[in-house]
């Protein structure tokens, strides 16, 4: 969801400008509005700059301070409003807040701050957080105090505050008097960086915000608050107040890595990337792909979860595990509360996540091991919460993933179960030698030749209402992942369907000149799915064929190399290619769908 960025003691001592580069980074989490708030040297107010619309090419002419913290919104409550944009301020101005989540009982707190004559100038849930700090202030309001006096004041009243909200919720506050941040984490992800060349801090959502200052890092933690400082950093237990150790980690990732690097798109550039990702699965995951195969030979019943892109993933995991001969089931997160009650100790839960913050998942992982369950996260992102809740974890080792379409992360997470399926098999050998097979033919087939091909056949579809994609086995999920990317990158209609489903009903959307993509690879169903394209064909459908071989059904080939169950990943890589070029040509832009953000932290 949304964006959080601060520096403290900014080392250019040009706060301002520095938050905006950081939130520039953050845009895929939420383009609704941005703003920021910084304390100008030697000034007794806090000064701000908000505006609705994306933050991409914004400036801001706010004055040079050493402190400031910065929004990017994905707006839930209140409409998309320069006044409803982040940060919000307490009635005495000297308190800047922003947040990520929803303040789910934040009526009720309003409605006894209004009793109290504070004044809201927002229709958000994040302004009741700024005026109930004040209010845990405002004993001591005309109190002379010294900055570490008051500083223990303010943590004492953002503790009061926070234990108050409802919900799943990452604040970040800008104190004018102290010159300090305070963000608290429950749920909504947050992690501190500390560039020690510099003697400078920063706070975000996510690391590709300071990543050209520093990899080294805290993930907060559920429950933890952070208290920074020129001086430094401090750790508390959001519930108890107890001051904490703080540990920070050291990651691999690259500025590269979170840079187009001369693409003109985040995700066209994280398309061609997969053919790295990929190849580095078997080398990061043997050790936990091992333990994993251990527990599902012992007999543990096998359930997938994910939402969106993942569930597919997880789908087509369910069909990879049955031709290992292993039943296993995949679920919705969002729709998989009704059957927890099915779980027991003897149960794995395999949860997939680009973010690890989704909050379907997480409830469903948590109702799961309240029955007892042993939990997987397949996982692409540090420092999640399903990393945290899981017993065994397995690492994507995608790197950032800036696009809002996942594209690398899934297409990893999808090899990770194909490795994990052929281990059980007791064919963990074969399973790297398909991998590398994949990895040398993506090599050859993901090259400009294809790109032209796609970008002629968009140019062909770029005016079309509807657009139907069919696929049978394992192309069913891959046509479900294929017809996502197409809305998600250019907001054209496309549907996906099992082949099988056309004669009861499907059949009757066709039309003289419907595109229709089949999706086929040279398996046992081969047959079944070309019947499928002679039945839409003669029905005046026009019919593209996604696969490693021609056919009279055919009017137009995409033509795959063959590379046994994993001909799924070219089948996928063709529809985020093809939604990647009809996305542009149709004005929309790739790497921030409209109404989409990044990680889905609410309900």
């Amino acid at each position: 969801m949304c964006g959080i960025f601060a520096v403290v003691n900014d080392f250019k001592k040009n706060a301002a400008q520095t938050v905006l580069a950081g939130l520039k980074k953050l845009e895929y989490r939420g383009y609704d509005s941005w703003g920021i708030a910084v304390k100008p040297f030697s000034a007794l107010t806090l000064s701000i700059d908000k505006h609705i619309g994306k933050i991409g090419e914004a400036k801001t002419n706010l004055p040079k301070g050493g402190i400031a913290i910065g929004h990017t919104r994905w707006a839930t409550h209140g409409g998309v409003t320069d006044l409803n944009a982040h940060p919000h301020l307490d009635c005495n101005k000297k308190i800047a807040v922003i947040h990520n989540g929803i303040v789910e009982n934040f009526h009720k707190l309003k409605k006894n701050l209004l009793k109290q004559k504070h004044q809201f100038l927002s229709e958000t849930d994040t302004e009741v957080i700024a005026h109930l700090i004040e209010h845990y202030l405002s004993p001591l309001k005309n109190k002379k105090m010294t900055k570490s006096k008051r500083q223990k004041a303010l943590i004492k009243a953002v503790f009061n505050t926070f234990n108050q909200l409802i919900g799943s919720n990452a604040i970040g506050i800008l104190d004018l008097e102290t010159e300090s941040i305070i963000a608290c984490r429950n749920g909504s992800p947050l992690v501190v960086g500390f560039d020690k060349k510099n003697q400078q801090f920063f706070l975000a959502s996510d690391v590709p915000a300071f990543l050209k200052y520093t990899n080294q890092v805290y993930f907060l933690k559920d429950g933890e608050t952070v208290l920074i400082d020129k001086n430094g950093i401090k750790l508390f237990n959001t519930k108890s107040g107890k001051q904490k150790e703080i540990f920070f980690e050291q990651l691999d990732w690259q500025i590269e890595d979170a840079e187009k690097s001369g693409f003109p798109h985040f995700l066209i550039k994280e398309i061609y990337e997969q053919k790295e990702v990929i190849k580095k699965i078997p080398l990061i995951n043997e050790k936990m792909i091992k333990n994993l195969t251990k527990l599902i030979n012992h007999d543990y019943k096998i359930i997938l979860l994910g939402c969106g892109s993942a569930f597919y993933c997880a789908l087509a995991g369910k069909y990879l595990f049955a031709k290992a001969g292993i039943k296993a089931e995949a679920y919705g997160a969002n729709e998989f509360l009704p059957f927890v009650k099915f779980v027991d100790n003897k149960t794995l839960i395999l949860a997939i996540s680009q973010s690890g913050e989704t909050a379907d998942t997480l409830i469903a992982v948590k109702a799961a091991q309240k029955n007892g369950a042993k939990i997987a996260a397949i996982i692409n992102a540090r420092g999640s919460s399903l990393e945290r809740l899981a017993d065994i974890v397995i690492p994507v080792g995608a790197g950032p993933e800036i696009a809002v379409v996942s594209t690398k992360a899934f297409t990893a997470q999808l090899t990770i179960l194909y490795f994990l399926a052929k281990a059980c098999q007791n064919q963990f050998l074969l399973g790297k030698n398909q991998i590398k097979k994949l990895v040398d033919n993506l090599n050859l087939w993901l090259n400009p030749h294809l790109s032209n091909q796609l970008i002629m056949l968009a140019k062909t579809l770029v005016n079309e209402q509807h657009i139907y994609v069919v696929g049978k086995n394992l192309n069913f999920p891959a046509s479900l992942e294929f017809a996502l990317k197409i809305k998600e990158t250019s907001y054209l209609h496309a549907e996906a369907f099992a082949a099988g489903e056309l004669k009861h009903g499907v059949i009757t959307l066709i039309q003289k000149n419907t595109p229709c993509f089949v999706l086929a690879s040279d398996d046992e169903v081969k047959n079944e799915i070309l019947s499928s394209a002679a039945e839409i064909k003669a029905r005046g459908g026009k019919i593209i064929g996604i696969a490693p071989f021609d056919s009279p059904e055919f009017d137009q080939l995409i033509k795959t190399p063959d590379n046994d169950e994993l001909n799924i990943i070219f089948n996928i890589i063709v529809g985020q290619l093809l939604g990647y070029y009809l996305g542009i040509g149709r004005g929309a832009d790739p790497d921030k769908p409209r109404n989409l953000a990044k990680s889905v932290t609410v309900k």
